[in-house]
């Protein structure tokens, strides 16, 4: 192997190692943020399967210790706040649902007057013209 390659390994080795360094925190964040996801999840069906089908204070201890984790934990109250805030900022981005027909009329509405305004303006214009 020639000097030229065995020098260019030891230029791009450094480089490669930090890019799959950086591959992998990527991948733990990501894993990290679907963990979040699918706990809460199974939190919210485990809440929907003891109201369901489990005795009322099964199902108050069930709250009861989701109270206290919130209480003692900064990290939980930090997801419980994130994983709320993402839901209802991707909730709230669709609702209150807008009408297409009606955003379509008052789209031709408001093309319609900026047209009207337009021809308006030009005929100002050729009337002046006009005169002068």
């Amino acid at each position: 192997m020639s000097a030229a390659r065995k020098a260019f390994r030891v230029v791009v080795f450094p480089f490669r190692m930090a890019w799959f360094l950086m591959l992998i925190a990527n991948l733990l964040v990501a894993s990290a943020g679907c963990f979040l996801v699918a706990f809460f999840v199974a939190y919210g069906i485990s809440l929907v399967f003891s109201y369901a089908f489990l005795p009322p204070e099964w199902t108050k201890a069930l709250w009861q210790w989701a109270a206290d984790l919130y209480t003692r934990s900064s990290l939980f109250k930090a997801a419980t706040i994130a994983f709320f805030t993402l839901l209802f900022s991707a909730i709230l981005r669709f609702w209150p649902a807008r009408d297409p027909v009606a955003d379509a009329a008052r789209e031709r509405e408001i093309t319609g007057l900026n047209d009207d305004l337009v021809a308006r303006r030009r005929q100002d214009a050729l009337r002046s013209r006009l005169r002068a």
